[in-house]
Order: structure tokens, then C-alpha cells, then sequence
């Protein structure tokens, strides 16, 4: 497994060497982090994995919480955009994604957190609330044992700032969220979707990771996200990170994210609980 994860590092760096230097030196110097953190050797109990989240990584999974269980998803998120005198910053302190299902394919989702930012001029952030976004997940072949494993999120995303406005300020997330398993260890998941703005905005988004069980506490992933808008050029960015399972319903995250054709790295740590069933 240590031989398979040092190639595909390899394989990587070059490949982004050739096509994008600026960025070869971030992905190395973080992912020198990421290998150290991996080959940490773990010595705790294995526990069989109960939770599933939609964090580290940026696709949704295609599974949705059980009916009467809470589950919580929070982090710190740190990101860098621009350069220059549009060099922007911000950070997300918490991030909370709170998940509740009312059926067995059916879950409520309500997304809270508190935005900070600061741009080339300030030397300090300015908290406020985040946009606030509520919606549904809905599982759509929930089988234990289905190959193929997809779902429907939609989201509504209420105005930030300009609550004067706020019928034209509003926001429509929607995604079609798909996974399936390659082996025993590999899985990939796909997002597809389409954000709408009532101001009259909207664009395509994609997501495609790669996740690989190291054990049966740890994983990994790798993964590709962007955007596609109608009248600009097209967002493209990669990320990685790792997910340990800390108990069967607590899990923590770690993950980096750059954009590859646009200036922005970002950096998360987050944990995330699940609420144990009832026993009878």
C-alpha cells in the first residue's frame, strides 16, 4: 500500500509539473503533511464504520442519515483567493452541517456557519453570519447490497447580506450524487449539478474523488472539483485529505485543497458525530 501511494504521488507532481508549475510546490509541500499523518503507525481498536459524512472532500455522498438519528458535521476552514490587490481571505469558524433523517431514504439538512474575511488592506476578520442553507437529501435505491449507490440533494440558500432584496438574492443548490465501489478497498463518487440565483446567475458544478481504505479507521482521497459558468471561464481545482475513525459514530478530517487554474488553496480540519440509535 506504501509502494501504491508514493507512485501516485509521483505520477501527480509530474503531471502537474508539466502543466501547471506555480502550483507543484503547494501540492508537495502539503502532501509531505498528508504522507506523515498516513504512515503514523495506529495502534487502537478497529471499529466497523456506522458513519458516513458528507466532509472532507467536496462531493456529496450518496447515503443518507437514518430515520430519528442526528448527525453533526463541523470544522475550521481556511481559504486563500486572488493575488495581489484582489488577494482576498477568509476562514469559516465553525462550519456546521446538521443532518437529521425522517425516513429510511429521506434526510432534513440545515447548514450554519459563521464567515470571517479580510482582504490585502484589513489585518483583521470580520465575523458574520454565513449564508444559511436548508434542504433535503433523498436516497434514491437504498439496498444493502447495491453496486451502485444515488441520491438528489437540493438546497436553498438565503441571502448573506441584502435582506432588502431578498427574493432576488435567493439561491437553488441541487446535485445528483452517485457512488460505487471499484474493489473491496476503492470506491469513487461523482456530483453533478446546477446552482441557481435569482438575480439571474447560475452555473454547472462537478465533483469526481477517489477514496481508498487504508484500514478500517482510515481513509484517503483524492479529488477533482470546478465549475462551469456560461459567461466566464471554467473553475477548476483539486483537493485531498484523510478521514479517522475515532469511534464508530465520531469521526475526524484533515484535508488541502488549490485551485489549478486559478490563484486559491485552502486548508480544513474538522470532526463529526452521529447520534447512536435507541437500543430496544
Amino acid at each position: 500500500m506504501k509502494n501504491m501511494i508514493l507512485e501516485m504521488n509521483i505520477v501527480i507532481s509530474k503531471s502537474i509539473d508539466s502543466s501547471i508549475p506555480n502550483i507543484s510546490q503547494k501540492i508537495k509541500s502539503n502532501f509531505q503533511i498528508f504522507l506523515i499523518i498516513i504512515f503514523t503507525p495506529l495502534f487502537s481498536p478497529i471499529f466497523s464504520q456506522s458513519i458516513i459524512t458528507d466532509r472532507p472532500d467536496q462531493t456529496e455522498s450518496a447515503v443518507t442519515v437514518d430515520p430519528g438519528i442526528l448527525q453533526i458535521e463541523s470544522g475550521l476552514f481556511s481559504q486563500v483567493e486572488g493575488e495581489g490587490v484582489n488577494r482576498f481571505k477568509s476562514i469559516v469558524l465553525p462550519t456546521n452541517l446538521l443532518r437529521y433523517g425522517i425516513s429510511n431514504n429521506v434526510e432534513l439538512r440545515l447548514v450554519l456557519q459563521l464567515d470571517g474575511e479580510t482582504t490585502k488592506t484589513n489585518t483583521y476578520y470580520l465575523f458574520a453570519l454565513g449564508n444559511v442553507e436548508f434542504g433535503t437529501k433523498v436516497e434514491l435505491n437504498k439496498k444493502e447490497d447495491s453496486k451502485v449507490q444515488f441520491a438528489l440533494l437540493s438546497h436553498v440558500k438565503l441571502p448573506k447580506n441584502d435582506w432588502g432584496n431578498f427574493s432576488e438574492n435567493l439561491g437553488f443548490i441541487n446535485r445528483l450524487s452517485l457512488a460505487h465501489d471499484i474493489t473491496n478497498i476503492i470506491s469513487i463518487g461523482y456530483n453533478f449539478g446546477y446552482d441557481y440565483f435569482t438575480n439571474g446567475q447560475g452555473n454547472y458544478t462537478y465533483t469526481v474523488a477517489l477514496g481508498i481504505g487504508v484500514s478500517e479507521k482510515l481513509s484517503i482521497y483524492g479529488e477533482s472539483f470546478g465549475s462551469v459558468f456560461v459567461n466566464n471561464i471554467p473553475l477548476s481545482n483539486f483537493d485531498y485529505g484523510l478521514a479517522y475513525l475515532v469511534k464508530s459514530n465520531i469521526q475526524f478530517d484533515l484535508s488541502f485543497g488549490l485551485g489549478l487554474n486559478n490563484e486559491m488553496n485552502y486548508q480544513s480540519i474538522g470532526i463529526s458525530w452521529r447520534q447512536k440509535p435507541k437500543e430496544k
